[in-house]
């Protein structure tokens, strides 16, 4: 038998393995250069960091390095939809460590990171992560916390699941700005209501019909079609969008977040069984 007739067969298969392997490092290459692997008590799971939102890529590799994270917990988990950890207090170590790691956590706590949000280019597919942010009612310029963060974990949406949360989140966002602006006017509004009940509704009314003509001059971005194509197929927490800084993905061991998602949780969303973080590793190139 000539052994060259499957030499064309074999260098052409070759081809194709590297165009594979050249065509998903030129992909991990464009989401970011910075390799995160976050040794779990489940598994493995390996992120990357993107490079365009750089104060929260570097503020987590600072966290990292420091080793912020070995060996806490996850500390919220909400079924189909989120895991997030970075509660330094929540820590599977000795009582000295932990208290050590407690007063290092409350003064980086105070600190936060100004928002990043690169929206729809990065948003809440399933995989994505994000740090964690207060309410918009104490913390309107959507500033991240400085610890901790998630990986979305949600189920997947149909395009009509998506066309009622679009409705719902505009009018979400038309209470939270009428709520705004009954701060801005609380005390005329206090004064009105111990003095002239009708005056008082008059107001009331005003307000809410500026919320509504605001929110009609800018209504929230409809989703895109890569972003419908992307809950459909793998899921997300679409209702998050455009709200908190999306700074990586997850590139390897999804089933491990989506089995850690899982977890049994009690009804403030604390999982009943620990689930840890051995260690965080950075690699850059």
């Amino acid at each position: 038998m000539n052994r060259n007739r499957f030499t064309p067969f074999f260098a052409l298969a070759a081809a194709f393995t590297l165009s594979i392997l050249t065509a998903c490092k030129d992909k991990y290459a464009s989401i970011g250069k910075t390799e995160v692997l976050i040794e779990t008590s489940e598994g493995d799971i390996r992120l990357r960091l993107y490079d365009d939102t750089p104060l929260h890529r570097d503020n987590f590799i600072r966290n990292a390095r420091e080793g912020m994270y070995d060996g806490i917990l996850f500390n919220r988990i909400v079924p189909e939809m989120v895991i997030q950890a970075g509660d330094t207090s929540l820590r599977v170590r000795n009582e000295r460590v932990q208290q050590e790691d407690e007063q290092a956590g409350k003064a980086r706590e105070t600190r936060t990171i100004p928002a990043e949000i690169v929206y729809p280019r990065h948003f809440h597919k399933q995989g994505a992560l994000a740090m964690a942010r207060e309410p918009d009612s104490i913390n309107p310029g959507h500033a991240s916390s400085a610890l901790q963060w998630y990986i979305v974990t949600g189920k997947k949406q149909t395009s009509a699941q998506l066309a009622e949360l679009q409705v719902l989140l505009y009018e979400g966002k038309v209470q939270a700005l009428f709520e705004r602006l009954q701060q801005e006017h609380a005390e005329e509004l206090s004064q009105l209501k111990a003095t002239d009940h009708a005056a008082h509704q008059t107001l009331l009314n005003q307000l809410q019909v500026q919320a509504e003509e605001t929110l009609a001059h800018n209504p929230p971005a409809p989703f895109s079609d890569v972003q419908k194509q992307t809950y459909a197929r793998i899921g997300g927490a679409p209702h998050l969008d455009g709200e908190y800084t999306v700074f990586g993905e997850v590139v390897e061991g999804m089933p491990v977040a989506l089995r850690i998602g899982r977890t049994p949780v009690d009804a403030k969303e604390r999982p009943r069984k620990a689930v840890s973080i051995k260690r965080i590793t950075i690699k850059e190139p």
